[in-house]
């Protein structure tokens, strides 16, 4: 089994159970609370002026980014990908004037392009490797911007099994692809997200 295959696995293994359980709700991804997952959604959207650009979603889930993009009164081209159709279907049903798409950003013939490309929640059960061969996948289809989270390693407290990466070395890989790196350590002690440009932005 490659390590794609074995990442859709643990995907599978993990998620499935918890949609199965908990329906389209926050816990189906796993998330401690939707305020939690809000504040997320929240850091992510403040990389640029997104309310009438073209988003691409990464590892959408059952689609909750949509009800916060709602709210703020989004305008754009949204679309959301998943690499469990189940996950897309759930998606669908909930928010059915949305896109939604089975697919992978690694392995995939579909060629998407956004102006800002976001994950969350995507290197859970990752590892380093695969967390730079994501972002820089994500960040190749991007016009404008990338924004992504992360556990840190900075966390006094982990998970056994969960991916906690190291903030500074993922600035370090994220400035091999840009040098217009943002790193966001303020909202949540043991989470972070980076903020990728593809010129100059003045926040």
């Amino acid at each position: 089994m490659n390590k794609l295959n074995e990442y859709t696995y643990k995907l599978k293994q993990h998620y499935l159970p918890l949609l199965q359980q908990h329906g389209s709700t926050f816990r189906a991804v796993d998330w401690g609370s939707s305020r939690g997952q809000t504040i997320r959604f929240q850091v992510l959207l403040e990389v640029g002026d997104v309310l009438n650009a073209s988003i691409l979603d990464i590892g959408c889930g059952v689609g909750h980014l949509v009800e916060y993009l709602a709210e703020i009164g989004y305008r754009g081209n949204y679309i959301g990908i998943d690499t469990l159709p189940e996950m897309v279907a759930a998606a669908r049903v909930c928010y059915p004037n949305w896109q939604f798409q089975e697919g992978d950003i690694l392995n995939s013939e579909t060629k998407w392009q956004a102006d800002y490309v976001l994950g969350s929640g995507l290197f859970t059960f990752g590892d380093k490797q695969l967390m730079e061969m994501t972002v820089k996948a994500m960040f190749n289809v991007c016009n404008q911007a990338l924004a992504f989270n992360s556990l840190s390693s900075w966390a006094t407290q982990k998970e056994s099994g969960e991916f906690y990466a190291d903030p500074l070395a993922t600035v370090e890989f994220c400035r091999t692809l840009t040098p217009w790196v943002i790193l966001r350590h303020d909202y949540m002690h043991h989470d972070f997200t980076i903020y990728m440009y593809r010129e100059p932005h003045n926040r």
